[in-house]
């Protein structure tokens, strides 16, 4: 039986965590078994959590970035490459066009290199200000804001290069 405290915390976040961890493994069951391994350190060392620093999600973020980190370090597997789509109640055409749009800019952001991949997704899927990123990764606002601007800018040339008429500047941003 696990700790209630533990328990809230899985509850609490444990989605998130793990769309984060995706992004390093792309692999769902991977990702899950990076949060469950963050949990367990983070509840383990929980008397270091100081929680006038900040948010107890990006104390968390940081830890299964971690992991993920040592897991790609350690890993001698091939990485999975294939998202799976997402199932939609509706089937609008409208609706299954901007859906293949985000997809594609979601799969063409994993392609980012790390250091502008991480911000991007803390961002931009998770709804985290520059200062909790830059609390989470331990680099400067400044930092972060110039990875994410050198992101997006990448991301951008990434989706032109692979769609000669592909979604607009306007239309990444929204997309986003």
């Amino acid at each position: 039986m696990l700790p209630e405290e533990l328990e809230q915390w899985s509850d609490r976040y444990a989605q998130r965590l793990v769309r984060l961890a995706y992004t390093y493994s792309r692999d769902w069951g991977s990702a899950e078994d990076r949060v469950q391994d963050a949990f367990l350190k983070a509840y383990q060392v929980r008397h270091q959590y100081r929680a006038e620093r900040g948010e107890l999600f990006s104390w968390l973020a940081k830890i299964v970035i971690n992991e993920c980190r040592m897991m790609v370090r350690r890993s001698w597997r091939e990485r999975v490459m294939d998202i799976l789509p997402e199932r939609s109640s509706e089937s609008t055409e409208d609706l299954y066009l901007a859906h293949l749009s985000k997809q594609q800019i979601y799969q063409t952001v994993l392609e980012l290199p790390e250091f502008v991949r991480t911000p991007i997704v803390l961002h931009y899927y998770e709804d985290l200000s520059v200062e909790e990123i830059a609390q989470i990764i331990g680099k400067p606002s400044g930092t972060i804001k110039s990875r994410l601007w050198r992101g997006r800018a990448r991301l951008r040339q990434m989706l032109e290069e692979e769609h000669a008429h592909g979604p607009s500047h306007q239309t990444i941003e929204k997309l986003l």
